[in-house]
């Protein structure tokens, strides 16, 4: 059903679009303007065709700045460097005599061993693997974190067709194209804002046995979100197609008080006010980073920038 309901929403976009959350920058000394677009990600950049007001910014730019540039290895090469499990500094040791298995309780332990047998497969009760009890609860973690993160990175970098079809336009026209995260920095900044790694072993205990019991509902929801299949994707779909930057501003705010969101804004702002200082620009990105009081527009703004959204002329 989810399908279905976001198939119609597409198709209704490709008929009533509208110039969706595009923003005109200027001000503060810019000799011309550049350009915010902000995206739904899974959407076709096809749907901008049909927009007069986003071809005539675009004619105005010459270059494109996007989230992130996409790496040239793999999903897992990307992971692979940024996140070796077990391979981290040690903060933290067990007293003498205790091992994993004396600091989670033994319903997380059973859900342990079952998880590593159905991972990696590593059958924690062989004594061959014995060692690894003296592994830290947060080097578990990771191990068992890993195969969801390459999952979920596979699937959201195949979920930028808009974002990567106007940079592919954007190089075949000449322009130079940059990416805000800089190569692979989303794929590391994913992975950190869900591996808070604490400090003692009791932490890290606690810190184990609440991710082993809500593992399987933290895969599915990562996952849901990933393919879009959570319900939020067909929503903001509405508010993009008529152009409510509004109505999406207030649904998706809680969404902004995410770290990995505000981090991310913070990054990317100086290289925002660099870029459009040099030439004019035109900035794609997802639209949830426009929002807030950490949202790149209330940052512009506060710099000292006008910033309006452009509205369809019909």
């Amino acid at each position: 059903m989810k399908k279905i309901i976001l198939s119609t929403i597409l198709g209704l976009a490709a008929i009533t679009a509208d110039a969706q959350f595009l923003f005109r920058i200027s001000g503060s000394g810019l000799a011309e303007p550049s350009y915010l677009l902000g995206t739904i990600h899974p959407l076709s950049a096809s749907l901008l065709d049909s927009i007069p007001e986003y071809q005539e910014a675009e004619a105005q730019c010459q270059q494109m700045y996007i989230e992130y540039l996409p790496p040239e290895n793999t999903p897992q090469d990307a992971i692979g460097r940024s996140s070796r499990p077990g391979q981290e500094k040690q903060t933290a040791k067990y007293p003498d005599g205790k091992n994993i298995f004396d600091v989670i309780d033994k319903e997380s332990a059973e859900i342990l061993k079952v998880k590593f047998k159905e991972i990696l497969p590593i059958n924690l009760d062989d004594p061959t693997w014995k060692e690894m009890w003296n592994w830290t609860p947060s080097v578990f973690q990771d191990f068992l974190l890993d195969p969801i993160m390459r999952e979920y990175i596979k699937k959201i970098q195949k979920n930028f067709p808009m974002d990567f079809q106007l940079m592919q336009k954007a190089k075949a026209r000449g322009w130079q194209v940059g990416g805000l995260d800089g190569e692979n920095l989303l794929v590391q900044d994913v992975i950190g804002s869900l591996k808070q790694t604490p400090q003692t072993i009791e932490e890290q205990a606690d810190s184990l046995m609440a991710f082993l019991k809500t593992y399987d509902e933290r895969k599915q929801k990562l996952m849901e979100r990933a393919e879009g299949r959570d319900g939020y994707l067909d929503e903001i779909c509405k508010y993009w197609m008529t152009g409510d930057y509004e109505s999406f501003a207030t649904f998706c705010l809680p969404e902004t008080n995410q770290p990995i969101l505000k981090d991310r804004n913070k990054k990317w702002f100086p290289k925002i006010l660099t870029a459009m200082r040099e030439k004019p620009t035109m900035f794609v990105f997802g639209s949830g980073h426009l929002v807030g009081e950490e949202g790149i527009i209330a940052k512009l703004r506060e710099a000292g920038y006008k910033v309006e959204q452009i509205k369809n002329k019909n």
